[in-house]
């Protein structure tokens, strides 16, 4: 489980590691930290940034080509975005669902 920007790093080392690569194509948060279990009593973790300063670390230590993010709103996908620009890493991509079959009017 992701609790730190180096738990990022860590996570995409290993993964190129499991792939025989020196660097991955695309590395994507997969969810937002949005599961906050515990904040109807007052208390919440919200780790997004430290996420985002994980792939941010990955980028500039060459790991990775591009950064991502999935299942990110328009509110949360500025926030990275910014966040990121400031530390010189672009963000390459928002993967959101989609489906034909199931498409939303």
């Amino acid at each position: 489980w992701r609790r730190s920007a180096q738990d990022v790093v860590d996570a995409a080392t290993a993964s190129a590691e499991r792939l025989q690569v020196k660097q991955l194509d695309l590395y994507q948060v997969h969810m937002p930290d949005i599961i906050q279990p515990f904040s109807r009593f007052g208390v919440s973790d919200i780790k997004n940034e430290a996420y985002w300063d994980g792939l941010a670390e990955c980028y500039h230590r060459g790991l990775v080509r591009n950064v991502g993010v999935s299942n990110y709103g328009p509110t949360l996908l500025r926030q990275c975005q910014e966040h990121l620009a400031r530390r010189g890493v672009p963000l390459a991509s928002n993967q959101i669902a989609f489906n034909l079959i199931t498409r939303r009017d």
